[in-house]
């Protein structure tokens, strides 16, 4: 056995032997690599000691009120009496509001794609618009904004920081700032960068607040999940986890996209590839490990400012207040018509209408919500 290689088997046989637990582990290439680079993989700094006691008193209430029996059932049911039992945001009516699951490689940078998650999840989902062109640049988050506040590989990050410099300057897109793991050639944004980005409206701080992470899903879109990894995790690779073997290797920071009541359980988002996990996704236990007690973080909504590439526009509306033109824009959903004037809006809305009658195609740059310039094609 290579060193420091996870026994497998002897996690398998310690789940098995676990009356509670309900999920697989197998090997993979985390449980391959040595200890020192499995750890790097993770990025959340482990809080204090009465930090953590406080956080582990929040996550037994949390696992206590999600317990077999009567009244924990009562009291469950009650918290999520207004929600669907299950809410996937892969499916939401047969779409995905989700994009592909992406590799952090050997940086400590989770919180980075955990966040990004929540931002590109979110515009989707707001938007109704699964197919919205948003990939957002975790390089630029982590070792743009991350840097200047002394953000490293090594030391991680924590999602509320992260998110905040979202919703204060934005990040670009991925195109503009490819990510590398350790950003080698300390490579930076673009002159300019600005005016291709995404930016956050707000933050919402849902720690401990389990019922209203529920809603945040069901409402706005994802959330940051942060949780305390043990040795047993890396392995896992199908059915609900929770901790049965193995010390603790530190913190890590994830997506939160869905849950299922049925199986008492949240579905996030990991940033390992997909080779780990189910297609790098999992099921975590209500309360273990931290989950939904330790920085679980949403945005309020995101503002985009890029162009939609040539697309056709779907449909348009308007209430017959002054400048209340709005048009629906193929693969980028409902976007307000801009204009410096009331004559420049009139202007760019009825050539929009006009692309639309004619099946032509637009080529629209969107300014936070707002079409500022279009090509007609």
């Amino acid at each position: 056995m290579a060193k420091d290689k996870i026994d497998i088997k002897a996690v398998q046989a310690a789940v098995a032997e676990a009356p509670d637990a309900s999920w697989d582990a197998t090997e993979n290439r985390i449980t391959r690599l040595p200890e020192e680079q499995r750890r790097v993989r993770l990025g959340v700094p482990v809080p204090d000691q009465p930090v953590r006691e406080s956080l582990e008193r929040a996550a037994a209430a949390v696992r206590s009120a999600h317990a077999s029996g009567p009244q924990a059932a009562a009291r469950a049911k009650a918290e999520s009496a207004s929600l669907p039992t299950v809410f996937d945001l892969r499916n939401v009516g047969g779409q995905s509001y989700v994009a592909g699951v992406r590799d952090q490689g050997s940086c400590g940078s989770c919180v980075s794609f955990g966040s990004v998650a929540v931002l590109e999840g979110t515009a989707r989902f707001g938007r109704k618009t699964p197919s919205l062109a948003v990939d957002l640049s975790e390089a630029h988050l982590f070792y743009g904004h991350g840097s200047t506040v002394g953000v490293t590989c090594d030391t991680g990050w924590m999602p509320m920081p992260a998110l905040t410099f979202c919703t204060s300057k934005g990040i670009t897109y991925e195109s503009d700032f490819p990510y590398v793991a350790g950003n080698p050639g300390g490579k930076t944004a673009p002159t300019g960068w600005e005016w291709h980005r995404g930016r956050a409206t707000g933050t919402v701080d849902l720690t401990e607040k389990v019922a209203d992470i529920k809603k945040h899903l069901t409402t706005v879109g994802p959330v940051t999940g942060c949780f305390v990894v043990y040795t047993d995790f890396y392995g896992y690779s199908s059915g609900v986890y929770k901790h049965v073997t193995g010390g603790e290797e530190g913190g890590h920071c994830v997506a939160i996209v869905g849950y299922d009541d049925t199986k008492q359980a949240w579905i996030i988002k990991n940033s390992w590839g997909t080779g780990w996990g189910m297609g790098g996704y999992a099921y975590i236990g209500y309360g273990q490990c931290l989950i939904d007690t330790w920085a679980n973080v949403g945005v309020t909504g995101v503002r985009l400012r890029t162009w939609t590439t040539p697309k056709k526009v779907l449909g348009g509306y308007a209430s017959g207040s002054e400048r209340s033109g709005w048009v629906h824009v193929q693969d980028h959903g409902w976007v307000s018509v801009g204009g410096l004037t009331g004559t420049a809006h009139v202007a760019m809305f009825a050539d929009l209408l006009t692309a639309k009658e004619k099946g032509a195609f637009v080529n629209a740059y969107e300014n936070e919500g707002v079409i500022a310039q279009t090509y007609a094609y």
